[in-house]
């Protein structure tokens, strides 16, 4: 296969991404612009506790009803079988993603968290996991769908795969920064493969 590791983001790629970050944010009474992590990493005391409280209530919400994307499973299993090692990186709390994995008989080897500092898209929350699992970054596929996943990956060095699975598969701006764009998670195979890749950056 093209690479050694695969680390997948959760909410979104490997699963429905359910989480009403609008919602979110007007109950915390924060802007639109900037990550609601890291608008709560500027909160003290009792403001922060009531933050994450919302946060974990609307996460644990989503964790309980998020079906998980077609392709997933299979996409795990023939990594493993391949003798591809396997990770997620994700900013969702450690028990929602164990409730989420545990739900869809999801594996991957190793599991990073927000409790795993630092989050997405700071480049090492993607480098400590390839210095863990003794990989190269250039053997290394990061999977996401969102803007994050993209920015970490290119301050990591490594490959990134775009999953179109938001507005409705709509190729957004920041699809740029892949390199490669898939649209069903099975497409992943032919890339690792070594698989050719479409002018538009879409897998072939």
């Amino acid at each position: 296969m093209k690479y050694r590791l695969v680390i997948f983001d959760m909410d979104g790629t490997l699963t429905e991404e359910l989480i009403d970050f609008a919602a979110i944010r007007a109950e915390m009474g924060l802007p639109v612009e900037g990550g609601i992590l890291e608008h709560m990493k500027r909160m003290t005391g009792e403001e922060r506790a009531r933050a994450a409280a919302i946060l974990d209530r609307h996460e644990a919400e989503a964790a309980e009803r998020c079906g998980v994307h077609e392709g997933a499973a299979e996409v795990l299993v023939r990594l493993r079988v391949a003798g591809v090692r396997t990770a997620l990186l994700t900013r969702n709390s450690r028990g929602c993603a164990e409730r989420i994995l545990g739900r869809h008989g999801l594996e991957l080897e190793h599991v990073a968290t927000r409790e795993d500092l630092p989050h997405k898209p700071h480049p090492d929350s993607i480098l400590n996991i390839v210095r863990r699992m003794g990989v190269e970054p250039r053997e290394t596929l990061m999977v996401g769908d969102y803007v994050y996943d993209l920015q970490a990956a290119q301050a990591a060095g490594v490959d990134a795969a775009l999953v179109l699975t938001r507005d409705g598969g709509r190729v957004p701006e920041y699809a740029r920064m892949a390199t490669v764009c898939v649209r069903d998670l099975r497409e992943l195979l032919g890339v690792l493969e070594g698989g050719r890749w479409g002018e538009n950056g879409e897998s072939t």
